[in-house]
C-alpha cells in the first residue's frame, strides 16, 4: 500500500496497492468495512499499552512465535525440577514431573496435529483455488464493470487451450452467460418495472456453445454447481454453505439459477441493493467424496430502488475468478477469456477428443 493510491473515507485516509483497488473500494466500501473495524481496536488499544507492557509483548511475540519453543521451555523446567536433589523424593514434585511429562506429550501431539492440519488445507487450497485469492483477494471481488449500467448483460467465455490443432487457434467461444434480474415468477425485471425488494432475483442463464467439447457440460459436473454468496475458501469441509442454489437444465444445452437478493438489501425510505453471488463447483475426490467448492465466476450488483424504480445508475456485471497456473494472463487476454464481446464461434463440428488439447485435468 502506497501514498499514491489512496482514499478518504469517514475522514480516513487508507492506503492501497493500485489504483483498481481503490476504485473498488469506492464502488462497494461496505465490503472492507468490517475488515477496517476489526483492525482498528487493536491499534487503538496497542497505543495505550505502557513501555513496559510494550517490551513484555515484544519479548514474548519474538520467542513464541518459534517453532517448538514451548517444548524447550517444557523441557528445561523438567530437567530443572529433577536437578533439584534435595526434592527428588517428595511426592508432590513426583506428581509435578507428571504433569510437565502430559503437558510435554500433549504440546507434541498438538503441534505434530496443527502441523499436518495447515499442510492439509494449505495443499486443498492450492488444489482447489489454484490463484483464485492471491488474484482476487478475500473477499472475492470481480474487477468492475468497464460497460454502460444496464440489467441486463451478455457475456461469452472463451476456451482456454491454445493450439494450431484447435479451431481458430484455440480462440472460440465455449459458453454464453445471460445476466439480469427477475422476480419469483421469473420475470424480467428492468428500470421502468415496479419493484418489490423482496421479490428481486439475479438470474443468470448458461448456454453451451456449439461444437464443444462435451466433457465440461457432463450431467454430472453440472448438478456440482452452484450459487452462493459464501466467500469462504473450504465450502463443504471446513466452512458451511447454507444458501446454496443449484442449476436448474431448462432447455437443451441450457441452465440457470435465481438467487434472492432481499438479505443484501440496505435503507427504509430508499433501498441500495448490493452485493456478490459466487458460482462454485462442487470438486468430489476419486471416492466421491466432496473435498471442497472452487470458484469459477462472480456476479455483482449495485442496485438503487426509489419509488419501487431501479435508477438508471443501477448496474450488474460478472467477472471470473479461477485461472489455472498453466494458464498465463499475458498468453490468453481476459477478452479472449470472458468478455462482453463477442467471441467466434467454433464452426468445426469434428470434435477433438485429445484431453490434453481441450486442457482436461489428469
Amino acid at each position: 500500500a502506497v501514498e499514491k493510491f489512496s482514499t478518504t473515507y469517514k475522514d480516513e485516509l487508507i492506503f492501497f496497492c493500485c489504483q483498481e483497488c481503490v476504485d473498488i473500494f469506492e464502488n462497494t466500501p461496505e465490503l472492507f468495512i468490517k475488515s477496517i473495524e476489526d483492525v482498528r481496536p487493536i491499534d487503538s488499544s496497542a497505543s495505550r499499552k505502557s513501555i513496559a507492557q510494550k517490551s513484555k509483548d515484544f519479548v514474548w511475540n519474538f520467542f513464541f512465535h518459534l517453532p517448538g519453543i514451548s517444548i524447550i521451555i517444557i523441557c528445561g523446567l523438567f530437567f530443572f525440577i529433577l536437578k533439584i536433589k534435595a526434592l527428588k523424593h517428595n511426592p508432590v514434585i513426583r506428581n509435578w514431573k507428571t504433569i510437565v511429562i502430559s503437558l510435554l506429550l500433549f504440546d507434541i501431539c498438538y503441534s505434530n496435529y496443527k502441523i499436518s492440519r495447515d499442510e492439509k488445507l494449505e495443499h486443498l487450497e492450492d488444489e482447489i483455488h489454484s490463484t483464485t485469492f492471491l488474484e482476487y483477494g478475500s473477499p472475492l471481488i470481480p474487477a468492475i464493470s468497464k460497460q454502460p449500467a444496464s440489467l441486463k448483460k451478455v457475456y461469452y467465455r472463451g476456451n482456454d487451450e491454445r493450439n494450431p490443432a484447435l479451431f481458430n487457434g484455440g480462440n472460440y467461444r465455449t459458453a454464453e452467460f445471460i445476466i439480469d434480474l427477475c422476480n419469483k415468477s421469473n420475470e424480467p425485471i428492468n428500470y421502468d418495472s415496479l419493484v418489490d425488494y423482496k421479490n428481486v432475483y439475479l438470474r443468470v442463464q448458461i448456454l453451451k456453445s456449439p461444437n464443444t467439447s462435451e466433457h465440461f457440460w457432463e450431467h454430472d459436473k453440472m448438478q456440482n454447481i452452484y450459487a452462493t454468496s459464501s466467500s469462504k475458501k473450504f465450502h463443504w469441509k471446513k466452512d458451511k454453505v447454507i444458501d446454496a442454489v443449484y442449476l436448474n437444465k431448462t432447455e437443451e444445452d441450457k441452465w440457470s439459477f435465481m438467487y434472492p437478493l432481499e438479505k443484501f438489501s440496505i435503507g427504509e425510505s430508499s433501498k441500495v441493493i448490493k452485493g456478490i453471488i459466487y458460482l462454485c463447483e462442487k470438486r468430489v475426490s476419486t471416492s466421491n467424496e466432496v473435498v471442497g467448492g472452487r470458484f469459477h465466476y462472480a456476479f455483482q450488483f449495485d442496485l438503487k430502488l426509489f419509488s419501487n424504480q431501479f435508477d438508471k445508475t443501477s448496474d450488474l456485471w460478472m467477472g471470473p475468478l479461477y485461472r489455472k497456473r498453466s494458464l498465463r494472463i499475458w498468453e490468453i487476454p481476459e477478452q479472449e477469456w470472458l468478455s462482453h464481446e463477442q467471441i467466434p464461434i467454433n464452426t468445426h463440428k469434428k470434435k477433438v477428443k485429445d484431453p490434453i488439447l481441450i486442457g482436461i485435468d489428469k
